[in-house]
């Protein structure tokens, strides 16, 4: 491991109370292409997807590192491209806003923690024999409406990278792919994820059936899963309550507007 990066990882894990995405650890770890930067004096850093989603850590008093950030965004301003900016603090929020203006739209989300107690605890449901549970691979993918091959291009890359260093499952009626949960983002520390069920097969329980899949691969595999969702986003919150998911954390994440 080289120092720059041992500097980085220090950055994000120097204080309990700060917020960090799934993606920052997944560049760390080479899952997906990215870039981080670090200021000359190892005080602030920018981690960022190839995709355009960013998030700072370290000193937000530092005023020279404010110019590398409005850079960056000037960037893909300028060429009309996503500029997702997560805050990891109160402290963040406040000097983003203080940078940025009106320029940006802040969008308040829940970071929520998993009890893998709470969720053992849980009564499983069975899978209805009219669907067949799959673990994701190219052939679902191609018929996938919302995990599809663009939706992978965007988060990982590739679908060939997801495949190789992510997971999700899915249910099938018919060879058709009603419902979905996968790691939109992941590391050898965590699974982000992202959950999805057609509209005419909702209501079925088949989101939490095809979740509580995802997360037993999660406990087998040591992973800690992640669910975060928008504080407005109350369906998404009581799913999230149901699969042992409690002391949700208010975060901030900034879009251009």
């Amino acid at each position: 491991m080289n120092e720059n990066l041992k500097e980085v990882i220090k950055l994000l894990e120097n204080n309990d109370e700060e917020i960090y995405p799934v993606f920052a650890y997944s560049i760390l770890n080479k899952y997906i292409n990215g870039q981080f930067y670090l200021d000359e004096l190892e005080k602030s850093l920018l981690i960022r997807t190839d995709s355009g989603i960013f998030v700072v850590a370290g000193d937000e008093m530092n005023k020279d590192f404010y110019q590398l950030l409005k850079e960056n965004y000037n960037i893909r301003k300028n060429a009309n491209e996503r500029f997702t900016l997560f805050s990891p603090s109160q402290k963040w929020d406040q000097a983003i806003n203080e940078l940025f203006g009106k320029e940006l739209k802040q969008i308040y989300r829940y970071s929520f923690q998993f009890n893998k107690g709470t969720y053992s605890s849980i009564k499983k449901s069975e899978i209805p024999k009219e669907f067949t549970l799959v673990e994701m691979d190219e052939k679902t993918i191609t018929k996938s409406i919302d995990f599809n091959e663009s939706y992978f291009n965007e988060y990982w890359g590739s679908v060939s990278k997801f495949l190789e260093n992510g997971f999700g499952y899915c249910l099938l009626h018919s060879e058709t792919v009603v419902s979905e949960c996968t790691s939109i983002f992941c590391s050898p520390q965590y699974a982000e994820i992202d959950i999805t069920t057609q509209e005419k097969y909702r209501g079925m329980g088949l989101g939490q059936k095809v979740a509580e899949i995802f997360m037993e691969r999660c406990i087998e595999k040591r992973i800690n899963p992640k669910w975060d969702c928008d504080i407005n986003n109350v369906a998404s919150i009581k799913m999230a309550e149901r699969l042992g998911f409690e002391n949700p954390i208010k975060y901030s994440i900034y879009v251009r507007r």
